[in-house]
This record gives structure tokens, C-alpha cells and sequence, in this order.
């Protein structure tokens, strides 16, 4: 007889995302977390104050794959290209997670937004760049990651082809033109 494996946070976070991954956000209860661990869902609540705990560990498990090589680079809109366009790389491999892609977790390092106004952008300015970074990239990973050949279909032929898929140069070339307008000298038409 093997001895069970005691429940931690860390093995709740980490079944959790597998879960996720595998059957998507609406598969993930505390039932189901429980029945994973051979327990019921009653002893989860000794090491989580409920699901949206659960949800917010799987999500931070899911963003420390945001690992960058060294060196990063110094200025700040090669560092939030590259910053992006890994957040994108990590969304695609957990596409269940996007309708949370969004959700600020109190474990999160620093954020990008106070960084960019320390950088010398006005807030309106960061806020603009900040909100057109999180859009183009959360967008284009639901388009990356669901099959959209049906809705392009209508195109036929090469074009109908060649929409089914979403290159990440695509995704690059798009976030360093929603930097391009705001880097130093530059100035972002506020009337607009």
C-alpha cells in the first residue's frame, strides 16, 4: 500500500492548470480538483479559501513560464516587444486561461504600466500604450489558438488558406507598430 501524497498548494495550483489545459476553465471545480487527490472537496478548503484561489494559482504558475533570455534588453520599447510577445507565446500554450489573461494577481512582479510612465510617458500615454499591448496580444492569441476556418471559409481558396493561420511575426510586426508611436519624440495625437 502506498503512502497518499500530502496536498499542498503547489500540487492544488499545478492539477488545477492541468485540468485547465486539458477540459477548459468550466472543468475546473473544486469537486473535480478534490476527486484528482483521491479526497473530498471539503479538505481542500484546509489549503485554499476557494476556487478563485485555485484559479489565481494556476494562473501564476501559467505566467512564471515568462521566463526571458539574458540579456533583456535596456530600452523600453525593445523590453516590452519582447515582454509581449512572450506573454502571447505563454497564452498560446494555455489557451483556456484567456478569459483571464487580464486578472492581476497580488503575486505579480512590478507592472508594466507604472514601469512605462517611470520611463516618461504620461499617463495617458502609458495607459494608451499599456491597453493596445494587452488588446492586440490577448486578441490575436483567441484567433492563434481557436480554429477560426469556418468564419474565413466564405474567402475561398488562398485567402480563406492563408487567414486560418496567425503567424507570431504577424504579432510582432503589430506590437512594435502600437509601440513605434510613443517612443521618445514621438507624440500620440491626443484629439483622436
Amino acid at each position: 500500500m502506498s503512502a497518499r501524497v500530502p496536498l499542498t498548494k503547489d500540487r492544488l495550483f499545478a492539477r488545477a492548470l492541468a485540468i485547465v489545459d486539458a477540459d477548459g476553465l468550466d472543468a475546473l471545480t473544486m469537486r473535480r480538483l478534490a476527486s484528482e487527490f483521491g479526497v473530498e472537496a471539503a479538505s481542500l478548503y484546509h489549503h485554499v479559501s476557494g476556487k478563485d484561489e485555485v484559479l489565481d494559482g494556476a494562473l501564476a504558475l501559467m505566467r512564471r513560464e515568462m521566463t526571458f533570455a539574458d540579456p533583456l534588453p535596456q530600452d523600453w520599447p525593445d523590453l516590452m516587444e519582447v515582454v509581449f510577445v512572450r506573454y502571447l507565446e505563454v497564452l498560446m500554450s494555455h489557451p483556456h486561461l484567456l478569459p483571464l489573461a487580464g486578472r492581476h494577481l497580488e503575486s505579480d512582479p512590478a507592472e508594466g504600466l507604472p514601469y512605462l510612465v517611470a520611463q516618461g510617458l504620461p499617463v495617458a500615454q502609458a495607459v494608451e500604450l499599456w491597453q493596445g499591448l494587452m488588446a492586440v496580444t490577448v486578441g490575436f492569441a483567441v484567433f492563434a489558438t481557436r480554429s477560426f476556418e469556418r468564419q474565413s471559409a466564405y474567402l475561398g481558396g488562398e485567402l480563406a488558406e492563408a487567414m486560418a493561420t496567425w503567424s507570431s511575426r504577424t504579432a510582432r510586426h503589430t506590437i512594435r507598430h502600437i509601440i513605434a508611436p510613443h517612443v521618445a519624440g514621438s507624440r500620440v495625437d491626443e484629439t483622436a
